[in-house]
């Protein structure tokens, strides 16, 4: 797996490959979002946009303290922006539906659905 943004690799013991190359101008993807603190990751979204964008508006979210599910985790129980760290999981080419249900499968696969995590199973 590419380093995403800087940040450091795969922080557990499993291991998944990307599929296809991502870095951080990468579009149209599924990425997950790790907290340091909490040692696992938390959360694993979907964006059209680039993984960069996505990077600066979880990190503007946390400093407005917004309240979507991701921010309100990084600015709650003693956590901070430094526990935050975003990873690319896999670059799709096809339909925003499809892109859709790879996350879901990530979800799963990741076990970021509460409470483990703080994605909501829809």
């Amino acid at each position: 797996m590419s380093e995403p943004c800087g940040a450091q690799r795969y922080p557990s013991d499993r291991k998944y490959s990307v599929r296809n190359n991502v870095d951080c101008k990468s579009s149209n993807i599924v990425y997950a979002v790790n907290c340091r603190r909490c040692r696992r990751f938390v959360y694993v979204g979907e964006t059209g946009g680039t993984l960069y964008q996505r990077h600066l508006l979880n990190l503007s979210r946390i400093r407005t303290q917004h309240s979507d599910p991701v921010a309100k985790h990084f600015y709650t129980d003693g956590h901070s922006m430094d526990d935050f760290q975003i990873m690319e999981l896999e670059k799709l080419s096809g339909s925003d539906e499809y892109r859709k249900t790879m996350e879901q499968l990530w979800k799963s696969k990741l076990t970021t659905y509460r409470p483990y995590g703080i994605s909501v199973q829809e």
